[in-house]
């Protein structure tokens, strides 16, 4: 599977069932976090600008720490979403920040 992270435009190959944060760190995206992919801290937001139906059901984590943004703005947390099939994510903001 191809995932493309924007804005660096980085292209990563990756095996069926890997994290959007995994494929991060492979394609050094600047993923933001604070509890280094548990699914706590809420910080590793992606936007799914691409290929929604290639990743994994929203999660129970995702409901916990986005609510109703995924509905509207297609947010997702990069260490709860699993890939399989490409896809296109925007990284939000700088790594360390919300």
């Amino acid at each position: 599977m191809k995932v493309r992270f924007l804005p660096a435009d980085v292209v990563v190959e990756v095996a069926a069932g890997t994290t959007l944060f995994d494929a991060g760190a492979q394609a050094s995206a600047g993923i933001a976090t604070a509890c280094v992919g548990k699914g706590t801290c809420g910080l590793c937001r992606v936007k799914v600008v691409d290929g929604e139906a290639a990743l994994s059901p929203y999660s129970d984590d995702e409901e916990r720490h986005l609510g109703n943004l995924y509905r509207i703005t297609k947010l997702r947390l990069a260490c709860r979403t699993r890939v399989d099939g490409d896809c296109t994510v925007e990284v939000r903001g700088r790594p360390g920040k919300r």
